[in-house]
């Protein structure tokens, strides 16, 4: 008798710790769930000329509002020691970097419009020089 009564509280121990393990690990994954931020990426259409950051290895193109985009996860690159504006689409996920706002799935293709000569301190420096 003693011995039933003993296996009859262990199953129900048993069965009570699996059923209360069952309901944490379901409140876990609705909490989990809640918790979760699903980002929908937008999408980016941009045209311009596209510049090496110095001291970095970021490429960036001028957004409209004046902003940088950063396209330097786009694969290949564009070159841009042509000296050709692109034209580009890409997704933006919220995320910025040292450069800009990142972009995504970047596609683009060249335009065919030549870009002014990217202005850098040495130059300026050059040209204030000569004025004097």
């Amino acid at each position: 008798m003693r011995v039933r009564f003993v296996r009859a509280a262990a199953a129900a121990s048993l069965l009570a710790f699996g059923l209360a393990g069952c309901g944490d690990g379901g409140a876990k994954t609705k909490v989990a769930l809640a918790q979760q931020v699903v980002l929908e990426a937008k999408s980016v259409t941009a045209t311009g000329c596209v510049r090496p950051v110095e001291t970095t290895s970021c490429l960036v193109v001028r957004g409209r509002a004046g902003g940088y985009y950063d396209i330097s996860s786009a694969s290949p690159a564009p070159d841009p020691s042509k000296g050709v504006a692109v034209s580009l689409q890409g997704k933006d996920l919220g995320k910025n970097t040292e450069c800009g706002r990142q972009l995504t799935d970047v596609k683009w293709s060249y335009l065919g419009i030549q870009c002014a000569a990217p202005s850098t301190s040495a130059s300026i420096e050059r040209h204030e020089k000569k004025a004097e």
